[in-house]
């Protein structure tokens, strides 16, 4: 028998940063990881794997499938299509193949009959009966199933073979939201789902500990908690019960944890109460009240490593470059600006940009004035890439030099810019380091074009160097004389 493993890639709330929900924390491992396992016990060696284009996060954390024992194939669907849709793409291996349709987003306590050769839903019930996306299917049905269906629509196609039974069990794992989130792990580690595999060692009752954590003398630990490896637990804090903390955590002195879940990586500071919250790093959802707030203070919520070696590595560079170019350029800028202070060029304007990397909260937004002789220029032209380099290129060296800003990335904009964007283009946005090199906005009027571009192709180094080679070569091609000139 084999599997077919739907995953939707639904994020755990409308917030466009928040994660996939099966990518999400159980306990010691992501959700998806604890799904495979139970697939895999089962005796299924391979699995095929549908995903949306967007998800491709969902490919990197599974891998070939060697990791179990396993062999994975993956088939895409355009993210505007149903992930259903992704069916027809996988081929029968014989009449009436009856294989394991598994939803990555929920995970019911399987037992499955050796000797199985009926189709069955798995379900579970609550008042009335539920389907938990799981379920025995000949892969005909799966083909017959019409473009552009949701759960329900699935659900009312496989239920209209009459061949089908239900069977009912106890309610399953989920994580469609950080509510059930918190439920899946709170049921896990009070031991209500039996056959889960939580790594580390129960060092009392209801307590696990994975390797190499170290907690203060003065530090209370209250069952159930999971403590994962790495972990750093400060005097006189209190962690559970009912606390999922993930692997590389530091959790400050003094500070309570209780029926919470912390993403790995994650550092809560001092004197904090956490209820019924989950940490993913600067990010904090309480979810008793259904709020949801971004990049928390440092001093209160952040990240164990903060930024990575290599993004303040080109942060310094970046730095260092417009600071050396601002002095070998000097004499340029003493000309520019007398030239705009008799009228000869355009006049300086200054322009009110938003800082980014940002929050999505506009009252949150830090900002700093962009200097340009003129307004900006679409270069369509080689004497437009000349005018661009002296009055927008030269002037915003300033704000590179001091770090508002890089060489690469979506242009610097106002907040009433930022605000009419689509809302994926201006997530987007407000994620990624600005900059004055954009080949895709120079070159068209369309208000987005540098979000889609840089979204695309990144905004590290490499990509730094990449648009300064390519803007030198368009500028010093416009600076040649052309061949029409030369005759």
């Amino acid at each position: 028998m084999r599997s077919v493993v739907v995953c939707r890639s639904m994020p755990l709330s409308t917030n466009p940063g928040a994660a996939w929900c099966e990518l999400s924390p159980l306990v010691d491992r992501p959700f998806l990881h604890h799904l495979i396992e139970s697939v895999v016990s089962h005796g299924i060696r391979e699995l095929d794997v549908i995903i949306p284009e967007r998800a491709s996060d969902i490919a990197n954390a599974l891998g070939s499938g060697t990791r179990w024992g396993a062999r994975f194939r993956y088939y895409t669907v355009p993210d505007a299509a149903s992930v259903y849709d992704g069916f027809r793409q996988i081929p029968s291996q014989s009449d009436g193949e009856l294989v394991l349709l598994v939803h990555s987003d929920s995970l019911p306590h399987l037992s499955l009959e050796p000797e199985a050769s009926r189709s069955a839903l798995f379900c579970w019930k609550e008042g009335e009966v539920r389907w938990t996306g799981w379920g025995l299917v000949r892969m005909s049905d799966l083909h017959k199933v019409q473009e552009g269906l949701d759960e329900a629509g699935l659900l009312a196609s496989l239920m209209s073979n009459e061949n089908v039974a239900h069977r009912i069990g106890d309610r399953p794992l989920m994580a469609r939201s950080y509510l059930e989130l918190l439920e899946s792990n709170r049921r896990v580690l009070s031991k209500e789902f039996p056959g889960l595999v939580v790594s580390g060692r129960e060092v009392e009752p209801g307590v696990w500990m994975a390797r190499n954590v170290k907690v203060h003398a003065t530090a209370r630990l209250a069952a159930p908690a999971f403590l994962g490896e790495n972990c750093r637990i400060g005097a006189l804090a209190h962690v559970g019960p009912g606390a999922s903390i993930g692997k590389n955590c530091f959790i400050e002195r003094e500070t309570h944890v209780t029926d919470s879940v912390v993403y790995a990586g994650s550092y809560v500071g001092q004197h904090l109460a956490l209820k019924n919250v989950v940490v993913d790093h600067s990010r904090l959802i309480n979810t008793a009240c259904e709020a949801e707030i971004e990049d928390v203070d440092d001093l209160l919520l952040g990240s164990v490593f903060g930024m990575s070696l290599t993004a303040r590595l080109r942060r310094v560079c970046s730095r260092v470059a417009a600071f050396a170019a601002i002095l070998i350029l000097l004499p340029c800028f003493i000309v520019l600006f007398a030239g705009a202070a008799f009228g000869l060029i355009p006049r300086i304007e200054r322009t009110t940009v938003v800082q980014t990397p940002t929050v999505l909260e506009p009252y949150r937004w830090k900002t700093f004035e962009l200097w340009s002789f003129g307004k900006s220029i679409i270069c369509r032209g080689p004497k437009d890439w000349i005018r661009h380099f002296f009055f927008c290129f030269l002037p915003a060296l300033g704000p590179i030099a001091v770090g508002f800003m890089g060489f690469a990335g979506p242009r610097p904009r106002q907040e009433e810019e930022i605000a009419n964007l689509p809302a994926y283009r201006r997530w987007a946005c407000l994620r990624m380091h600005a900059g004055i090199l954009q080949p895709a906005s120079l070159e068209s009027a369309d208000s987005d074009d540098d979000v889609r571009y840089y979204e695309a192709a990144g905004t590290g180094f490499g990509r730094s160097l990449t648009e300064a080679a390519r803007y030198a070569g368009r500028l010093l091609c416009s600076c040649l004389p052309s061949r029409n000139d030369a005759e």
